[in-house]
């Protein structure tokens, strides 16, 4: 990340992109010592750069995608396909088929078989599939009976290292691939005989199975597709005891042209790219804007113990300034030490005890004091101990008491409604084991009444 760190920095000084004043002041709150700005310059540079990251790798990827799609439609231009050598089984593949000047825009799945070099038969696996072949062969049809859909001739069975070779004795009313012709117009179906000629190494067997098709609506772009993969099995068959499998060149007087599918893949990666991007950019801003709130529920957390003790203090006979001045400067000493974690409410008020040695009035400190911590009940305090010193210190006692009192109950509030909230989140889990329970318990009933 360093490389795109270092780039996104020199475009945000060479194009001289000013930074957010709102990403800059939630820095300053984050990091008030700091001062915030080096922080707020970090965090713009992180998330330009990881912007940029994505984006590289995103073209990257697209491009090797885009590479590998142009070799290998290259590596068709010869319409041969490389076959796998005997024992590694089939290859297969997604093809385009562009017929003349229209392309096929669904891709043609192909499988081209392994080469055999030998020849070897059983019957007994003829006889199996014999049995099989008229269930395997349904598709979505119920029965031969009534054939409603293609059919799914296939041209092997995963289980038995046979091919097989379809025929029909109409191909007007269906092909050799299964699927119903456009001339099929009779509503009580048309019988038709298919035949399976299973072919084992040399050995050819033959079994005929009787069926009953009904017309099915075929659009034209299917048919063409169907009409392309017809020639390519044809093909396939001539050639399968060679190294590759010659594709078709031509389909009546319209010439074919492939290419691999997957060509879109590219523009995908691109798009998912820049979608990526924007999710960084704008989850960056999140969670800064997470971290302030969280901030923001700190700094009210330790409201009432701040109040409390400038109130005990002032009452044990402490200046406020003495007592502001106590607490900031024990906060610093145990931080030191390790003893205390970091508080941003305290680390304020040590911003402002600083600014009152360094001269700032003690008024206008407890003003900035209320106006930097951006939270409302440390602006009250602020402008509260301001006020006080300018009218006198009278009644300031009781006006820290209330205001600790309030602080208080509103902490009480603020657990109790986390409390609520923490319990409607364990709703949907809750709910989760009860179905779980509930379906332990019913099925073993239901499966006790069935038997």
């Amino acid at each position: 990340m360093k490389i795109f760190n270092r780039l996104a920095a020199y475009i945000l000084k060479h194009f001289k992109i000013s930074g957010s004043a709102e990403i800059i002041k939630k820095h300053i709150l984050l990091n008030p010592a700091a001062g915030g700005r080096k922080e707020a310059e970090k965090y713009r540079v992180e998330k330009l750069g990881e912007v940029l990251a994505v984006l590289f790798f995103g073209a990257v990827i697209s491009g090797a995608l885009a590479l590998s799609v142009y070799i290998n439609s290259e590596s068709l231009e010869n319409r041969k396909i490389e076959r796998k050598t005997y024992g590694q089984g089939d290859k297969t593949i997604d093809l385009i088929a562009k017929v003349g000047d229209r392309e096929i825009e669904d891709p043609i799945p192909l499988t081209v078989g392994e080469r055999r070099f030998t020849e070897e038969e059983t019957l007994q696996i003829f006889d199996r599939m014999e049995k099989e072949l008229p269930l395997r062969i349904l598709g979505e049809n119920t029965s031969l009976d009534k054939v409603e859909y293609d059919l799914e001739l296939m041209d092997s069975l995963e289980e038995y290292p046979v091919s097989i070779e379809w025929s029909v004795d109409d191909y007007d009313i269906l092909d050799s691939s299964g699927t119903i012709q456009e001339e099929v117009k009779d509503t009580k179906g048309t019988p038709v005989i298919l035949t399976a000629t299973l072919c084992y190494q040399g050995r050819y067997a033959d079994f005929s199975f009787p069926a009953l098709v009904f017309p099915r609506h075929k659009d034209a772009a299917g048919r063409l597709r169907d009409m392309v993969i017809r020639k390519i099995g044809k093909y396939d068959d001539l050639t399968v005891s060679s190294e590759n499998l010659v594709l078709p060149g031509s389909l009546g007087d319209s010439e074919i042209s492939y290419r691999f599918s997957g060509g879109n893949s590219s523009s995908l990666v691109i798009m998912m790219s820049i979608l990526a991007a924007f999710v960084i950019w704008y989850g960056r801003d999140r969670d800064l804007d997470k971290k302030i709130k969280e901030r923001e529920k700190e700094m009210l957390k330790d409201y009432p113990d701040i109040v409390s003790r400038l109130n005990l203090f002032f009452c044990a006979g402490m200046t406020i300034r003495g007592a502001f001045e106590k607490i900031a400067l024990d906060y610093e000493k145990q931080r030191g030490a390790g003893k205390k974690e970091k508080s941003y409410a305290l680390e304020e008020m040590l911003i402002t005890v600083r600014q009152m040695k360094g001269g700032v009035p003690e008024t206008e400190a407890y003003q900035n004091f209320g106006t930097r911590t951006g939270v409302r009940r440390y602006g009250k305090l602020g402008t509260l101990l301001s006020q006080n010193l300018q009218k006198g210190n009278g009644g300031l006692t009781v006006a820290l008491e209330a205001e600790a009192k309030d602080a208080f109950e509103d902490r009480k509030a603020g657990a109790k409604r986390a409390g609520e909230e923490a319990g409607t989140k364990l709703l949907l889990p809750m709910g989760i084991m009860l179905l779980v329970v509930m379906i332990i318990v019913i099925i073993p009933a239901f499966l006790s009444f069935s038997l």
